[in-house]
């Protein structure tokens, strides 16, 4: 059983709702993370509680994982996945039987932090995901060389499929533009080695909803 799967998402709908549907194990709590803010219809599936929560602002990545590990603190671990995976039949229970207070677990499939559970004792060491990463790209990276200097080993889950689209959906004539810009800000604070951190200024720069 999956105590808590949050699910951030942004535009791709359809995706998500894809997803949901190739769930076959028992969830204790999903919560969809909307970070559109339009609101999202969800189908029945096997989880015995559900929120949608609609944001006024997209939160980014690494934000939105952080929501997930705060609203899963009481529990040994969550996980989270992205809106546009699905789940080959009997994945899901792999992933859970894989996880632990004390492990975090990335999917086989590439890019592995397209699904992942994390346990309350790697927050614990590490800390959250830096905000300063937004709002995608090497939040992923970063948090991996956190882990290796905490001596936390990662550990894989099952394969999954993975279009690893949705960013790219997001409408706006200069999206591509901003994407790109985004990338190498991130890329550019990944290498420096220094941490981030949320900047209100930093996250209007790198928005791509106003692209």
């Amino acid at each position: 059983m999956i105590p808590l799967l949050v699910v951030p998402t942004l535009t791709r709908h359809d995706l998500l709702v894809r997803m949901l549907e190739s769930v076959d194990d028992a969830v204790g709590q999903l919560v969809v993370i909307d970070n559109s803010g339009r609101g999202v219809e969800l189908p029945d599936g096997p989880w015995e509680r559900w929120d949608v929560l609609p944001m006024p602002a997209n939160l980014g990545v690494a934000a939105s994982w952080n929501l997930a590990v705060k609203m899963g603190h009481r529990l040994p671990w969550v996980m989270v996945c992205s809106d546009d995976v699905v789940w080959p039949e009997g994945a899901l229970g792999r992933f859970a039987e894989a996880s632990s207070e004390d492990r975090l677990v990335l999917s086989e499939t590439w890019p592995h932090w397209c699904a992942f559970t994390i346990g309350m004792g790697v927050v614990e060491k590490v800390g959250l995901f830096d905000e300063g990463y937004y709002p995608a790209y090497f939040e992923d990276n970063d948090y991996e060389r956190r882990c290796q200097s905490a001596g936390v080993t990662l550990g894989r889950g099952p394969a999954l499929q993975h279009d690893n689209s949705s960013p790219l959906h997001t409408p706006g004539p200069d999206f591509a533009a901003v994407n790109k810009r985004s990338f190498h800000k991130n890329q550019e604070l990944f290498n420096s080695g220094q941490h981030g951190g949320f900047s209100p200024f930093r996250w209007r720069r790198q928005s791509w909803l106003d692209a």
